[in-house]
């Protein structure tokens, strides 16, 4: 399945995909693509879309992760001491309501702002 995978991220089809999700104003993501290309994957293979987590997991446990291989994030333009950019933050509750707001709203103009950020995927 994996090898599978791997023909369809490199295929010019895949590739271009990747691309468009890349530019500026697209709506969608490289993550998207590439869960696109997984699902089909495992359709292609007669294996339940539900099993996309274990699929993923077993790639990063045996340290063959395509996420790895090939990683099409790139860095960004954001500096250290450069101002934040005000970005919308979904909070949920205990008793999962949701909640909008921006992210320089609850930025304290007496105190440092501190982002600690990562990927779970």
């Amino acid at each position: 399945m994996l090898k599978r995978e791997n023909e369809l991220r490199l295929g010019q089809e895949v590739q271009k995909r990747f691309e468009e999700a890349e530019r500026s104003g697209s709506k969608t993501d490289w993550i998207d693509v590439a869960t696109q290309v997984q699902l089909e994957v495992l359709r292609e293979f007669n294996v339940a879309e539900s099993s996309l987590q274990a699929y993923r997991c077993a790639a990063n446990k045996h340290g063959i992760s395509l996420y790895v291989k090939y990683n099409r994030a790139r860095e960004g333009s954001l500096k250290v001491g450069a101002p934040a950019p005000d970005v919308s933050l979904i909070s949920l509750t205990d008793d999962g309501t949701t909640h909008l707001q921006s992210l320089l709203d609850i930025q304290q103009a007496d105190r440092p702002l501190v982002i600690v950020a990562g990927s779970l995927s």
